[in-house]
């Protein structure tokens, strides 16, 4: 009972010096101060148990596995942040990216000034790089991402082919991600 009582008076950062020597028990105690609270802030956004508790799991699991690598000054910050990448992660990968995107542009409607600040130079650099396409491109992409039209929808509209409108749209995706790339870096 003392023992807990000690590990639990520690500071982040002398549960973190703990952890990076290998100390069983402060790894489970930043696990018991941070868990519930990490997993309210991702569940917030995603609002699906199950990819936000493997989202945590992915993040304690790295914590541990490079503990001795690590060179952390703010342990809740980091935290933090770590989810933030995970749930953007999560996010690329999704085959339902447009429905997570609405959750993403509503969660950051709801965040702090900063957040908001990030999401509107995000939604600002977008605008910029679609501009870099043909019109056609851009109009193919607008039809599918912001009017939700299907790439039949869409052929029939602009009278092209379905596969046209499904390479229009690879190679503006391509672009963009590839454009986004450092921009993802740079803002985390």
């Amino acid at each position: 009972m003392i023992a807990k009582k000690f590990i639990f008076d520690i500071s982040d950062t002398g549960l973190f010096h703990a952890l990076q020597m290998g100390d069983e028990k402060a790894f489970r105690e930043i696990y018991d101060r941070y868990w519930s609270k990490l997993y309210r802030y991702a569940f917030n956004v995603l609002h699906e148990q199950e990819i936000c508790e493997d989202i945590l799991q992915e993040i304690f699991s790295t914590l541990w596995r490079k503990r001795r690598e690590l060179e952390i000054s703010n342990l809740s910050s980091y935290l933090y942040q770590a989810v933030k990448f995970q749930i953007f992660k999560h996010f690329r990968h999704s085959t339902y990216k447009q429905q997570l995107m609405d959750r993403l542009a509503l969660f950051h409607y709801e965040s702090g000034m900063e957040e908001k600040a990030e999401y509107q130079e995000l939604a600002d650099r977008l605008e910029i790089l679609l501009s870099q396409v043909s019109e056609k491109r851009r109009e193919i992409f607008h039809l599918s991402r912001y009017e939700q039209l299907s790439n039949k929808e869409i052929a029939e509209k602009l009278q092209i082919s379905p596969q046209t409108v499904k390479n229009e749209i690879s190679r503006t995706l391509k672009f963009l991600r590839s454009s986004l790339k450092n921009f993802y870096t740079l803002l985390f």
